[in-house]
């Protein structure tokens, strides 16, 4: 039976995370342009500006367009007489153009103003206030008018050393929170705890078939129990407060059936120490098994600053955490809420033992009262003595 509890236990190990899912925080990189753009001299314009620009560039319509290219700011006149080889971008302001530019006119959070004499080989491109061109004003390229761009706030990028620690912290933390909680039903529902890990105990593909047909009627029952109560007016009043019953109920199946499953792997690999109290061994047994199954969990968490790893080691303990639900669910189930020994008969109702059952005697009254109705004296019960006489 040892054997049969530790093999068990320590296929539960491999079976086993707890009903948390941990959101890791991927490492958090500042956008930069595409690495094919050519960056002229930036040197001038602020960061924000910088900033704009960059943000400009992962746009498909003005592309590398706003980093190479000569940069202005503010209100911009290209005369007649004046030629500008290239692209050309003004940032917050307006860009009129009188002359020729042998490339692209850009506008960011501006607009382009072509005169008539004016004669721009590329695109003329404005974001945010449009573009106006003269009647024998010149564009080769094509006119296109965009909203308004704003500037790409730049995050720094995560160490990779301080993202793994903030991970393994949020690990420990959440564990150690699962187990106050589990000394908590402990204290509360310990003999619960108990027939939910009989049960798991006595047969864990039984309690995932369980579990399997209890999720797949979670949603069913809910509607279900929706539509009886809306077929009266008090019901339909009841229905908020039916679906939030609903809810807190599965969780505690939930959180029941989970703690169950972790005592049982504390309990077949951490044998009992000579001394200890039956409540003792069980608190012992579930800081055990908790403390074990968070190893998996220690490990993802070291492995945040990998995403591939990270990536994988997630997907496989978020299907390791649904099979443990699904079992504890089934072994929750089985045992009624783990008010009941999961081999007792569905038929018969009884309430929970809170321990031994203690013999009782029926009652012997010493004495006969006759109603009073009928005015008779209430009258001893005659007894034996030891000489056989009666009195």
């Amino acid at each position: 039976m040892r054997a049969d509890r530790t093999r068990l236990a320590l296929l539960a190990m491999f079976v086993l995370l707890p009903a948390l899912t941990r959101a890791q925080d991927a490492p958090s990189f500042g956008a930069t342009a595409p690495a094919t753009c050519t960056v002229r001299d930036v040197t001038g314009l602020a960061s924000a500006q910088v900033a704009l620009l960059t943000r400009a560039s992962l746009d498909p319509i003005i592309g590398c367009a706003a980093l190479d290219a000569a940069h202005r700011t503010g209100d911009v006149t290209i005369a007649a007489v004046d030629t500008v080889r290239g692209n050309i971008v003004v940032l917050d302001g307006t860009l009129r153009i009188a002359g020729m530019v042998t490339g692209s006119a850009i506008a960011i959070n501006g607009a382009v103003l072509v005169d008539a004499s004016g004669h721009v080989t590329g695109d003329v491109i404005a974001a945010e206030h449009g573009a106006t061109i003269a009647a024998a004003g010149r564009i080769d390229g094509e006119l296109r008018t965009l909203d308004a761009i704003e500037p790409l706030v730049m995050r720094p990028i995560t160490d990779g050393a301080a993202g793994t620690l903030s991970s393994l912290k949020r690990t420990v933390a959440w564990f150690g929170i699962l187990i106050l909680l589990g000394i908590g039903v402990l204290i509360n529902a310990g003999d619960a705890m108990q027939r939910v890990n009989a049960a798991l105990t006595s047969g864990f593909g039984r309690n995932v078939f369980v579990g399997i047909a209890a999720q797949l009627a979670l949603i069913p029952v809910l509607v279900l129990a929706c539509v009886m109560l809306a077929l009266t007016l008090v019901g339909i009043l009841l229905i908020p407060f039916a679906i939030v019953a609903y809810v807190i109920v599965v969780l505690g199946l939930l959180v029941l059936g989970g703690l169950g499953a972790v005592q049982m792997v504390g309990s077949g690999l951490a044998a009992r120490r000579s001394g200890v109290s039956e409540r003792g061994a069980r608190l012992q047994a579930l800081v055990a098994g908790m403390l074990l199954i968070s190893v998996p969990w220690l490990i993802a968490a070291a492995c945040a600053s990998q995403p591939m790893i990270a990536a994988a080691v997630g997907t496989l303990a978020l299907g390791i955490t649904w099979i443990a639900i699904t079992a504890g669910l089934g072994a929750t189930l089985r045992t009624r809420g783990g008010t009941r020994s999961h081999d007792e008969p569905w038929g018969i109702w009884r309430p929970a033992p809170s321990g031994a059952a203690m013999p009782m005697s029926q009652p012997q009254p010493g004495w006969l009262t006759p109603t009073p109705l009928t005015g008779v004296v209430a009258v001893k019960r005659k007894t034996t003595t030891s000489s056989g006489s009666a009195r």
